[in-house]
């Protein structure tokens, strides 16, 4: 179950049913995006900066679930700098996840 400093993170959900430990990568996506200074305190006491760093550089190399003002300041936190952002709307807004080729069968 969450701690209650957590718990107005996760309105949607059934608070009593959210396993810290099975649940990490959602608890540590929402506590970065959304998290007061005393909610990133308790993530980094209870998960530990690698466990979190981890969480991060799957989320930045991958799917981006995180808003872009998250990852840019965590990026300078665990990349040492932001990056760059696009000014193209065309390429900032562009699908992230590919399609795989269909088969024929």
């Amino acid at each position: 179950m969450l701690p209650e400093p957590l718990r107005d993170l996760f309105r949607n959900y059934h608070v009593r049913t959210i396993d810290p430990d099975r649940a990490a990568e959602l608890v540590i996506r929402t506590t970065l995006a959304r998290g007061s200074w005393e909610q990133i305190e308790w993530l980094f006491g209870y998960y530990g900066a690698e466990r979190i760093r981890e969480v991060f550089m799957k989320d930045y190399y991958g799917r981006r679930e995180l808003p872009e003002p998250t990852r840019c300041l965590w990026a300078l936190a665990f990349l040492g700098e932001a990056p760059a952002r696009e000014t193209d709307p065309r390429v900032r807004w562009r699908g992230r996840r590919r399609v795989p080729p269909h088969s024929p069968q």
